[in-house]
């Protein structure tokens, strides 16, 4: 014997097999939507003219065929009429200008430059306070952005150990311990 769910779920299966088979004809059988009832017209295709392509000639043709060619098809072409040397001067060669050599300039190094970083703000407020603080003071300082975050320096100084030296006062005059880095254009 067949147990009850079993007989349940083939009942189930079967009401869905037989309302699929009512149910989509019917929306099978709609109407077709607007927007796919276009229609695509297609230009004709311009002319070209049709080119003959030559068959392959063997090396051996195209060298009698060079062959038969009369030597009287060949003309010269007058020159143009130009001053003859006299007689009592000498013919002088003539030589085909030299090609100027250019020399490959090399940019010339600039002499490494060191600055001291001070401080890395977040907010450019902070940044631009230090800034002024250390002007104040006599310091050569700005502030640089980079992925959003602002470092204030000291410099650029031609000597690593003259930066040292700043860092050290500017650590004494106000509590702020600096790296010295090299200076950076951007």
């Amino acid at each position: 014997m067949i147990d009850r769910r079993l007989t349940y779920r083939l009942i189930g299966a079967g009401l869905m097999v037989a309302s699929a088979a009512i149910v989509l004809p019917l929306v099978l059988d709609g109407e077709r939507p607007p927007e796919l009832d276009m229609q695509v017209v297609v230009s004709e295709p311009p002319a070209f003219e049709v080119v003959d392509i030559a068959p392959v000639k063997s090396a051996q043709e195209i060298a009698t065929e060079e062959a038969e060619k009369a030597p009287q098809d060949i003309q010269l072409i007058p020159l143009a009429k130009s001053v003859t040397p006299s007689a009592t001067q000498p013919k002088q060669e003539v030589k085909a200008p030299e090609p100027v050599k250019t020399a490959k300039t090399e940019p010339k190094k600039v002499a490494d430059r060191w600055a001291v970083q001070i401080a890395t703000f977040k907010s450019k407020n902070n940044a631009t306070r230090l800034v002024e603080k250390l002007k104040k003071a006599n310091y050569d300082a700005y502030s640089m952005t980079t992925n959003s975050l602002y470092k204030v320096f000291v410099g650029p100084e031609f000597k690593r150990d003259t930066s040292k030296k700043i860092r050290d006062d500017i650590k004494k005059e106000f509590g702020l311990a600096g790296l010295v880095v090299k200076y950076s254009v951007n």
